[in-house]
C-alpha cells in the first residue's frame, strides 16, 4: 500500500471523533483507516486493547476478533474461490454434501451465502456439549425459522453450514482452506484462526462462568464451542491485513476473482424479498438503516462484527473504510459505540461525497 497525503480531506475530524469515543468510554480501542484500490489515504490507531483487569495499550500488530467480519473474510472468500475453481456451485444442495438433511436437502449454497436458507439466526449449541464433528447434524436437525427461500434471516447456523460444506469438498479444516485460498493469495501474514495466549490480542467480554476476560480465544459461543474454527466467526486480523482485503474489494477483487464472480456477489440478491439487501455473503446498501452509515452510495458493500469490527466499500468511489474495535469488553449493551461509529463511517463518506474527482 502507499500512503498517498492530499491536504487534509477531514482526516484531522475522523481522528477526532474516534479519540473522543475511547476519552468519553465508548469504547476501549479503535483501529482505522480509509484508501482506495492501493492507496492508503488514513491509518490510525488509539486506546488500550484492555482496560480490565489492567490496562495494556494498542499495539500495531493486535490481533482483533473479527466475529462475524470472519463470514466476509474467511468463508465467503473461500466458497467464492471454490466457485471460480469449478469445485462449489451456487445451485448445489446441501443433500449433496449430507445423507441426513431432516428435509433441509433442496437448501442450495446461493440460499446460505444470500442468508434465504430459512436456518435460524442462532441457537445455543454452545449449551448442547456436542462433539465439534456433529455441528453440522445439530443444525440439520434444528427446525427451521421460515420456510427457505421466503425471507432474509441473517444465519451463523447458516454459515457454520456452509463451512463444513466446504470441508466436504476440499477434504480438510476450514482454517487450511481460508489460508491457503484467502490469506496466502491475499498476503495476510498476520491473520488466523485459534491465536492462542502466543499472540498480542484484544481483550473482549468479561467470561461468563469464571474469572477474568476472553483473550485470544473466538469470543463467539458457538465458534468457541466447536474449536475455534467456524464458518460464522473464529478469524483474528490485524489492522495491516484488513487494509490488503480492504484493497482488494476495492479493486473490484481484479486478479483474485473472475469479475463474474465478484460482480454476482456484490449485486442486491435479495431485493423485493427482504428489506436487508444481501449479496453473496455481502451485506449490501439498499435503503435501510447501514452499519457503513447513510452516506454511502446505493449498493455499497461489505460487513460487520459483534465484537465491533466493520469493513465497507463505497460502490460509486471505491473508497474502503475500516474501523476494528474490541466494544465488548465494555458489555454487550454498548449504545453510545454505535453513536461514536456511526459518527465516523458518516464523517468519512460525507467527506469523500463532497471531494467528488479531487479525491
Amino acid at each position: 500500500m502507499k500512503f498517498v497525503t492530499r491536504g487534509e480531506y477531514g482526516t484531522k475530524r475522523w481522528k477526532a471523533i474516534l479519540d473522543a469515543a475511547v476519552a468519553q468510554g465508548a469504547m476501549p480501542c479503535y483501529a482505522a483507516a480509509v484508501g482506495r484500490g492501493e492507496e492508503l489515504y488514513f491509518r490510525e490507531i488509539g486506546g488500550n486493547r484492555a482496560c480490565f483487569p489492567e490496562p495494556l495499550p494498542l499495539t500495531e500488530d493486535t490481533l482483533f476478533d473479527m466475529a462475524s467480519l470472519s463470514k466476509l473474510m474467511g468463508t465467503t472468500m473461500a466458497a467464492l474461490r471454490l466457485i471460480d475453481q469449478n469445485k462449489l456451485h451456487l445451485t448445489d444442495r446441501v443433500g449433496d454434501f449430507f445423507a441426513e438433511c431432516c428435509g433441509k436437502e433442496n437448501i442450495t449454497i446461493y440460499q446460505l451465502m444470500t442468508h434465504t436458507s430459512g436456518i435460524p439466526a442462532f441457537f445455543h449449541m454452545w449449551k448442547m456439549n456436542i462433539d465439534p464433528a456433529d455441528a453440522a447434524r445439530v443444525i440439520l436437525e434444528y427446525p427451521l425459522a421460515a420456510p427457505t427461500g421466503s425471507k432474509v434471516i441473517y444465519s451463523c447456523m447458516g454459515y457454520i453450514l456452509l463451512g463444513k460444506i466446504l470441508e466436504k469438498i476440499c477434504g480438510e479444516p476450514l482454517d487450511r482452506i481460508v489460508t491457503r485460498e484467502v490469506l496466502l493469495p491475499l498476503g495476510m501474514k498476520d491473520t488466523c484462526y485459534c491465536p492462542g495466549s502466543g499472540r498480542i490480542c484484544v481483550t473482549t467480554e468479561k467470561k461468563a462462568d469464571a474469572d477474568g476476560y476472553i483473550c485470544g480465544h473466538v469470543h463467539d459461543e458457538n465458534a468457541h464451542s466447536i474449536g475455534g474454527v467456524s464458518g460464522n466467526a473464529g478469524l483474528f486480523s490485524t489492522l495491516d491485513d484488513c487494509i490488503r482485503f480492504g484493497s482488494m474489494l476495492s479493486c473490484r477483487a481484479e486478479g483474485y476473482l473472475r469479475k463474474e464472480t465478484f460482480d454476482l456477489a456484490v449485486t442486491d440478491q435479495t431485493e423485493g424479498i427482504s428489506d436487508s439487501a444481501r449479496g453473496l455473503g455481502f451485506h449490501m446498501f439498499r435503503e435501510e438503516v447501514y452499519p457503513g452509515g447513510a452516506n454511502m452510495s446505493r449498493g455499497s458493500y461489505g460487513h460487520s462484527g459483534f465484537t465491533g469490527t466493520y469493513l465497507y466499500v463505497d460502490r460509486e468511489t471505491g473508497v474502503f473504510c475500516i474501523m476494528l474495535s474490541n466494544r465488548v469488553h465494555f458489555g454487550r449493551d454498548t449504545a453510545p459505540f454505535f453513536e461514536e461509529k456511526q459518527k465516523f463511517f458518516d464523517a468519512v463518506f460525507a467527506d469523500i461525497r463532497g471531494l467528488d474527482d479531487r479525491f
